[in-house]
């Protein structure tokens, strides 16, 4: 998305009026939270429909819900534990990162976003092996609905994970170009964010895919999608 081009630079906007210690009688916002707010508002609404059409779809009866027959490994999702705990793990490692910053401690500040990348990815290689698990089973794309939502919806949020790393590798490769922590303040607390949202994004999903038959419906009926 936009922000990620905009990591490696320097805008500033005005925000409301106030003082800062820093940038004299006016405060600031830097422009990649306002563009990070934008891209998390227009993410979250396209998840939602995703959601709302699992949902609405998981109604008829061609769909074989992926907590029982024919999508067993899902009642035993410990795979899918593995990989949320490294996320955890992720979202751990980059608010280390923006402590890390905030005390000017430069060498604990790379090591940590280096471990949150390199947790990073470790969970979309993960993810790539429960794919190849699934696919190995006879469990393909295309095999029912319930299959294509699993991979669709996974796979979107491990592209999401990826645009992220792309955005952190800019983050890491100007800090390491100037040295420049204050700068780069407003971008590494950016990339926070989006990791810590992108866990919470996760374990919805890891919510909604693991549900039984009965779930769905009694979601459908809250929703009015039965």
């Amino acid at each position: 998305m936009s922000w990620f081009g905009i990591l490696s630079e320097k805008p500033w906007l005005p925000e409301a009026q106030g003082t800062a210690a820093q940038w004299g009688r006016t405060a600031y916002t830097p422009a990649v939270k306002i563009s990070l707010r934008f891209l998390l508002g227009i993410i979250s609404v396209f998840f939602m429909l995703f959601f709302v059409t699992f949902i609405s779809r998981s109604q008829y009866d061609d769909f074989l819900a992926l907590a029982g027959e024919p999508w067993q490994p899902f009642t035993h999702s410990w795979r899918l534990w593995i990989n949320s705990g490294v996320l955890v793990l992720a979202s751990v490692a980059m608010q280390n990162a923006v402590y890390a910053l905030r005390r000017d401690q430069s060498l604990r500040l790379l090591c940590s976003l280096a471990a949150g990348a390199l947790l990073a990815m470790l969970f979309i290689i993960l993810q790539i092996s429960v794919w190849q698990f699934l696919q190995a089973m006879g469990y393909g794309v295309a095999a029912n609905p319930a299959n294509s939502y699993f991979y669709i919806l996974t796979g979107l949020h491990a592209l999401h994970l990826l645009g992220g790393l792309v955005a952190l590798g800019r983050v890491v490769n100007s800090l390491r170009r100037d040295g420049d922590l204050q700068n780069r303040h407003a971008a590494i607390e950016a990339c926070a964010l989006y990791w810590h949202y992108l866990l919470g994004l996760w374990l919805v999903l890891f919510f909604m895919l693991t549900r039984t038959p009965e779930t769905y419906a009694l979601i459908a009926a809250a929703c009015g999608l039965g």
